[in-house]
């Protein structure tokens, strides 16, 4: 899928979840009791996910993916809500707005992965080119032993290291 597709579905997906929002406040305007609750737990989802596929877009919108988008954003749904993510609202959705979600959220889980690493290789490269970083990681034996694990498992590195002795 393209990038502009992936920005349409996610504004397509985000807009249906705008006004669910509406929809699950005004129920739980008129509703008592574990009923108020659960409409409450759902639209402080459907914020929380909007936030998600919104930091997603703006990295997307401009057609290119250089993954500047928040991880706390795209990953910050409560665990808690998980179950009523699940059986609650996914059920209410139509067949084609359940599988738009679907596509969707395949997608914010496929770009959180890649920020979360892009992140990493940003942070890692950033340390590799700190000398006191460098240092600071050589007096921790947990740094050394994850490292070397990653070399030893790299056989190209691996040779590198051993031509240079």
């Amino acid at each position: 899928m393209s990038i502009t597709d992936q920005v349409r579905l996610m504004r397509s997906v985000m807009g249906r979840k705008i006004m669910e929002l509406d929809e699950y406040n005004d129920k739980a305007a008129e509703a008592v009791g574990d009923e108020a609750e659960r409409y409450l737990a759902m639209a402080d989802f459907l914020e929380n996910d909007i936030a998600g596929y919104k930091t997603i877009i703006e990295d997307l919108k401009d057609g290119s993916c250089d993954y500047t988008g928040s991880l706390y954003d795209i990953a910050s749904l409560p665990a808690e809500l998980l179950g009523l993510y699940q059986n609650f609202y996914i059920p209410s959705l139509s067949p084609e707005d359940r599988a738009d979600e679907n596509a969707a959220m395949e997608l914010k889980v496929s770009y959180a992965k890649d920020l979360a690493t892009s992140y990493a290789a940003k942070i890692g490269k950033a340390a590799l080119s700190s000398d006191l970083a460098l240092n600071l990681m050589m007096s921790d034996d947990g740094i050394l032993a994850a490292i070397g694990a990653i070399v030893a498992s790299n056989p190209e590195i691996l040779s590198a290291l051993s031509d240079e002795q």
